[in-house]
């Protein structure tokens, strides 16, 4: 089960032993899902310590198949706690008012893990908070979803003191769930939730930014900000020649064909080199390239009206049969079965967050770059 390759980056811990505290609500004991994932039982010891980002995924997708919760991830949001922020979170109780800690979160996110993306930007006279999840398994990506954005509004009505505090709107991509779910998204979030969005996320009161938090201590901020920035800076460091390659692949895919020679090149460095340089930090050109593939391949076929065909020559795939293949591979379904559930269609609707949570195999297949 466990994975170990780098395209996902990495996480703290404390998000790991987060989950791993709430999937006691279902009976299941650490030591147990660390030893069935192949993951040490010391994983946990060190407070500051990084997980990979795969062996995190793996770990999401046998705890919500365990549990037989389909509403998992919004379920354990509610144990949320600073420390699953990481230092992050420690910054956001020391902020003067939330406007402060809101902004921590885009800064510093890296520091919590490389789940995926925060942005905050205002939206037609009100805030809009959302979050670009970098997470692909098709078990874990509707629960670590529905996670995030009900842990921010748990944290937040903690922060502020306010229990009762609702956004104006929640936002989710995935789609609609049966009216009885439905119902507990609402009462969780006390607002209206909009499935089968562009996007996820929250969308508030500017005012609520100006609400004043309950224990600021400026001079500690300021410290734990020195040290976050120091971390920060770190961990992009040793990300940055993955981040470089990567752009590049994405640059190549939309306008020609992905090549290894010319990724090199563009990096300055002969092909030998570039694969050493990412062996070094845990991935390879192909596993890259594969992991951009996936990414696309969602996007493409959830955002525009390009064929199958079309998108299997802009990856590169020899034919689209050879598309077709590995997109069943990453996701356990077909391209165009993957399309028709986002638009909501019945026939696949119940691989939504409302399905009981099926199982698919990972398969793996090396295809010529």
């Amino acid at each position: 089960m466990k994975n170990n390759n780098n395209l996902l980056g990495s996480a703290s811990t404390a998000v790991m032993r987060q989950f791993l505290h709430a999937a006691r609500d279902y009976g299941i004991e650490p030591e147990d899902a660390l030893e069935a994932c192949g993951l040490p039982l010391g994983v946990l010891d060190n407070q500051i310590s990084r997980t990979t980002g795969s062996d995190l995924q793996s770990l999401l997708r046998w705890l919500i198949e365990k549990s037989g919760d389909p509403l998992f991830g919004l379920h354990i949001a509610r144990h949320i706690q600073p420390g699953a922020y990481s230092l992050v979170g420690y910054m956001a109780m020391n902020s003067r008012t939330a406007r402060e800690a809101l902004m921590m979160v885009p800064r510093y996110e890296t520091l919590i893990g490389d789940m995926g993306i925060t942005k905050i930007e205002r939206r037609n006279g009100n805030m809009l908070m959302h979050w670009v999840c970098h997470y692909t398994d098709p078990i874990v990506r509707p629960q670590l979803i529905d996670n995030v954005v009900a842990s921010w509004v748990y944290f937040a009505r903690w922060l502020t003191e306010m229990p009762e505090g609702r956004p104006l709107e929640v936002l989710i991509e995935h789609a609609a769930p049966n009216d009885k779910m439905r119902a507990e998204y609402e009462e969780i979030f006390q607002a209206p939730v909009t499935f089968n969005a562009n996007m996820n996320g929250l969308v508030f009161c500017e005012s609520i930014l100006d609400i004043k938090l309950r224990q600021p201590d400026p001079a500690l901020l300021s410290a734990l900000e020195h040290h976050a920035a120091t971390l920060t800076s770190e961990l992009q460091s040793s990300n940055s020649l993955v981040v470089q390659a990567r752009s590049i692949l994405l640059s190549m895919m939309q306008s020609g064909l992905p090549r290894r020679d010319r990724v090199a090149e563009q990096l300055g460095m002969a092909e030998r080199t570039l694969q050493r340089r990412l062996g070094e930090v845990g991935t390879s050109y192909q596993q890259l390239l594969d992991s951009l593939r996936h990414e696309m391949s969602m996007e493409w076929l959830t955002h525009s009206d390009l064929s199958i065909s079309d998108i299997s020559d802009r990856l590169g795939f020899s034919e689209a049969r050879s598309f077709q293949r590995r997109f069943k591979a990453w996701t356990g379904i077909t391209p165009g079965e993957f399309r028709r559930a986002h638009h909501g269609q019945a026939a696949a609707t119940a691989r939504s967050v409302s399905s009981d949570i099926e199982h698919t195999t990972e398969k793996e297949e090396q295809l010529d770059a």
